[in-house]
């Protein structure tokens, strides 16, 4: 989104080159990978796989928009002794974390140094733009940067994670990927439901998820019945609500609609980072008033007063979902996060009428 905070101001970049160049970096601790986390769902899978070998630090509050954190010169001080830097990516934290980076004067933690992680390395990014127009709004030049909407992304991520710790700790190699596996079968398991997975394979059906033929596979049957009835976590929660029309307040749910089969089928943002007008919520109404979308989805950090008014005008259903890890109290995990995002949803989908009909290759991708 575009604010004021995108881009850090030229005098706080230089305080924090001089804050940088001013202190001797402290010894590591012995057999600890010092990890700083650029957000809370990266910071979380981290924690998943790294234990009690690694010392994590998080900058960004699960409450705030990953898009304008305040590079406070003190997360310096973090970053000065970092091992290992996890980046969101595809130019989320673009007015935040360089700078950050380059006041530490640290060289692993800078692009190209062997700590600096880019967890959207592998992921099939969306939303690439073929072409960029400040008259678009704030578009991301490397496409949609969401992409731990979408829980099988994070199988990735669980990977390069694990890859890049057990470069800085070749010692600890087998407990990160002990760890990772770990991960990934409670993951599958929370996804798919146990059932299903142990009948299966978690692997098989991340296989078939990604590939979109999901559906297909799972009307094999095994023991006298598709394997479709066996379907639970939170796919299967959210399975009656395939083909459901939505709204979404910011163009940040395009990887989870397209995992669970939802459809987004407008925006209360005219155009990404741009707050609507008296018009075009004006536009929206009549268009919500006439059509079928019944819920829209927000985030808990930006401004509910359209949304409001939407809700007061239409009679649709607000529902204020985190993005990140840390966005709701009940939220405590990267896994957490999905059973609160799944269940609300859900329960907000269900108050709003019958389940939709899934398009062609919806939801399981």
């Amino acid at each position: 989104m575009t604010h004021p905070h995108r881009l850090a101001s030229t005098g706080l970049s230089t305080a924090l080159v001089l804050l940088g160049l001013a202190a001797t970096p402290p010894s590591f601790a012995a057999g600890t990978v010092k990890v700083v986390a650029s957000l809370p769902n990266l910071g979380s899978i981290a924690h998943e796989i790294g234990g009690d070998r690694i010392e994590l630090t998080v900058i960004a509050s699960g409450v705030q928009d990953a898009h304008f954190v305040d590079p406070k010169p003190s997360y310096i001080v973090k970053l000065r002794a970092a091992d290992l830097l996890l980046v969101n990516g595809l130019d989320l934290e673009i007015g935040w974390v360089p700078p950050l980076a380059q006041g530490a004067r640290n060289a692993k933690v800078i692009p190209g140094g062997p700590g600096y992680v880019d967890a959207s390395a592998g992921i099939a990014v969306v939303e690439i733009p073929s072409a960029l127009s400040r008259a678009e709004g704030d578009v991301h030049p490397y496409g949609n940067p969401h992409y731990l909407g979408d829980p099988l992304n994070a199988v990735t991520v669980a990977t390069t994670i694990a890859d890049a710790l057990k470069k800085a700790d070749p010692a600890g190699a087998s407990a990160y990927e002990e760890r990772r596996k770990a991960f990934v079968t409670r993951l599958d398991q929370a996804l798919f439901g146990a059932p299903l997975v142990e009948l299966a394979g978690g692997a098989k059906l991340e296989r078939e998820a990604a590939a979109g033929t999901l559906d297909h596979f799972l009307e094999t049957s095994l023991g006298g019945a598709p394997l479709k009835t066996r379907l639970g976590g939170w796919l299967g929660r959210m399975a009656p609500y395939r083909g459901r029309p939505i709204v979404c307040y910011h163009k940040d749910a395009s990887y989870f609609a397209a995992r669970f089969g939802i459809v987004v089928a407008d925006y209360v943002e005219p155009k990404p980072g741009i707050q609507p007008s008296a018009r075009h919520l004006e536009e929206l109404t009549e268009r919500l008033q006439h059509g079928d979308a019944k819920v829209i989805l927000t985030r808990p950090y930006v401004e509910h007063r359209s949304t409001d008014l939407l809700a007061q005008k239409t009679g649709v259903t607000v529902v204020t979902l985190p993005l990140e890890v840390g966005g709701d109290p009940k939220a405590t995990d990267y896994l957490a996060l999905f059973d609160v995002v799944t269940e609300r949803f859900a329960a907000a989908l269900e108050q709003t009428g019958t389940g939709g009909a899934a398009p062609k290759g919806s939801g399981a991708r």
